[in-house]
């Protein structure tokens, strides 16, 4: 009985210690950074608080159908790619599915040329995908060879989902830094010399972050609901605009529609702000006419960054 006690606090205590080291990504990830030493941050930290060997991020090339990677431990600076209908990782994207494989090589879905491509044995997999806010799945991280031997856990899967949710999040924000910065590099400069945002909220807060955020690269027009934003739309004639879904009068969603259908919104990049996570809400903002989908609260290097890769988006090239 003594023997099962202690195993039972190690275990505990170390249910304890991963947890911590959770927290500790949650803490980091989200910093500003570039994309290639987010990967490399992710599949270093993500081994250690998955008590894995190895660890791999693989984005998905939806014109190419495929999967890749060039930031996985242990295989130096090889570019992985393979068909995205393959392997492991493969059908954790194409199902929207985690995955828990105890014994590869007994897996007809294993992809076993990995293996032999990079001189790795492969014992245990846990593998999740990664979402993008609007419900897309962007890719899928995959750990390999739990420490201790044994196979992933339900509680390992339970760890690896929250992972997953932050990894993709960091990875999309990262992604908008690096268009943002080419657009930049190009030499793309905004249509207006002084770009303007028409933002509707009634949040009183979030008006001051935003104006905080991006008072100094935009002249900001404030609509007070959905009704004042279509008046201001017509002499405003802005360069953004950011509609939240839940204000008194029409909705978010209500107003982004009715915006589509005038002259000076149709062809307007929108951003709509929302507290909800729910694909269904996602999905409405985009058949809304939606160019792009935040949840509040969101981290103030996200809004600089959409705001302005939409901006420099519809940019005109530089003289």
């Amino acid at each position: 009985m003594d023997d099962l006690d202690q195993l039972s606090r190690s275990q505990d205590a170390e249910r304890l210690a991963q947890y911590d080291d959770l927290v500790r990504f949650s803490r980091i990830v989200n910093s500003e950074r570039t994309f290639d030493a987010l990967l490399e941050f992710i599949v270093r930290e993500a081994a250690i608080v998955m008590r894995a060997d190895r660890s791999s991020i693989f984005l998905l090339d939806a014109e190419k159908n495929e999967l890749w990677s060039k930031i996985a431990l242990g295989v130096g600076d090889q570019v992985i790619r393979f068909p995205a209908t393959r392997g492991i990782a493969g059908h954790a994207v194409t199902t929207n599915t985690l995955v828990n494989v105890p014994d590869p090589y007994a897996d007809p879905r294993f992809n076993q040329a990995v293996d032999r491509q990079t001189g790795y044995r492969t014992r245990s997999i846990l593998c999740a995908p990664l979402c993008a806010r609007d419900g897309r799945v962007i890719g899928a991280l995959q750990v390999l060879n739990k420490l201790d031997g044994g196979p992933f856990t339900s509680e390992d899967e339970h760890v690896i989902e929250t992972l997953a949710s932050q990894c993709a999040a960091a990875i999309e924000n990262a992604l908008l830094y690096d268009q943002l910065r080419a657009a930049e590099a190009s030499g793309a400069e905004p249509k207006s010399a002084s770009p303007k945002l028409l933002f509707a909220d009634d949040d009183a807060a979030l008006v001051g972050s935003v104006n905080a955020l991006l008072g100094a690269d935009f002249d900001i027009v404030r609509a007070l609901d959905g009704d004042d934003l279509l008046r201001k739309l017509q002499n405003e004639r802005p360069d953004l605009v950011l509609l939240a879904v839940d204000m008194g009068g029409k909705d978010g969603f209500e107003t982004c529609r009715a915006l589509r259908t005038c002259p000076a919104g149709r062809e307007l990049p929108i951003i709509m702000l929302s507290t909800s996570t729910r694909t269904e809400d996602v999905i409405r903002a985009f058949e809304a006419g939606a160019n792009d989908y935040i949840v509040k609260p969101f981290a103030p290097a996200q809004l600089r960054a959409k705001a302005h890769t939409w901006l420099l988006r519809t940019a005109r090239p530089k003289e």
